[in-house]
């Protein structure tokens, strides 16, 4: 006869939840309170003893557990948008799927006795052991199923072609939308695109040329007489950044008449935006030459 203990059920279902909802956040690069997760993670194991109620049979149809789970992102996470929610519910479904087919795998080839029933694990003899390893199993399969996921996207996805306009000039530049990018102006906070200066060089007013020229683009003095004697010295800024091996770095910038962004079929003029100028190399192959503040696409 099979057994089943409520306090080992409410256990097994309460940590597995909260694993899931644990790499859930991991995945969306997200911190969450733990409270918030404990809570979701709770509901979900309360949700399990509905087997036992045949009047709350109806909460077991596709639509409800839907629901359900739904209930769980937003308790455990809270989204502010709809597109959030539907990162947080995604991630959620793909970790919950890994760890259920690691979890009946490991059950199935072993002498675990279990039963499954509505979706839901059902064991009389709980094993801390076969939970830490379908637990490994499944994180590991994850991990080498996002990488894969990853790997596989078309980069062309990234890919962005801009065309600067300034100063009655026009230049056309592959970009790359780079999430690494949040660099915005410090006076109007407009988002900033930071582009090579070869590729945007023949945009500059001589005098600003100079600069580059003469290597005191990270010298602030200089960079301020320059400026100051530029015909354009209300269109540039100085912009300060920190990055990897340098703490205290400068981007000349300027705000361009408009950057057109040609989408699917579409093209997007944005006015407000400041131009971030690089010495460095973006692109060791060549593929782009500017690096696009991905808040411009929101």
């Amino acid at each position: 006869m099979f057994e089943i203990y409520a306090e080992y059920l409410f256990l097994e279902n309460f940590i597995m939840n909260f694993l899931i909802l644990h790499i859930t956040s991991y995945f969306c690069k997200q911190q969450e309170k733990y409270f918030k997760l404990v809570l979701g993670a709770g509901i979900g194991a309360l949700y399990s003893f509905v087997i036992f109620f045949p009047s709350l049979h109806f909460l077991l149809t596709f639509l409800m557990k839907f629901v359900v789970s739904m209930l769980i992102i937003v308790i455990s996470f809270t989204p502010d948008k709809f597109r959030d929610f539907f990162k947080y519910l995604s991630i959620f479904y793909l970790v919950s799927f890994i760890f259920g087919g690691a979890a009946f795998a490991l059950f199935y080839f072993t002498s675990f006795n279990s039963i499954l029933s509505n979706g839901i694990f059902y064991s009389n003899n709980f094993n801390y052991r076969a939970l830490f390893y379908s637990v490994a199993v499944a994180y590991v399969l994850i991990i080498l199923s996002i990488g894969f996921v990853k790997n596989r996207v078309n980069k062309e996805n990234f890919y962005k072609e801009i065309v600067i306009e300034f100063d009655c000039k026009k230049k056309e530049i592959n970009a790359l939308i780079d999430t690494g990018n949040s660099l915005s102006d410090p006076i109007s906070n407009f988002p900033v695109i930071v582009v090579e200066y070869s590729a945007i060089e023949e945009l500059l007013p001589d005098g600003i040329k100079d600069i580059f020229i003469k290597e005191n683009s990270n010298r602030l003095e200089n960079i301020a007489t320059i400026i100051q004697k530029s015909n354009w010295m209300n269109r540039f800024r100085i912009i300060p950044f920190t990055s990897l091996g340098m703490e205290n770095g400068i981007l000349i910038g300027f705000k361009p008449d408009n950057v057109q962004l040609k989408l699917k079929g579409d093209e997007m003029n944005i006015k407000k935006i400041i131009i971030g100028i690089s010495t460095n190399r973006l692109s060791k192959n060549g593929d782009y030459t500017a690096l696009l503040n991905p808040d411009i696409l929101v």
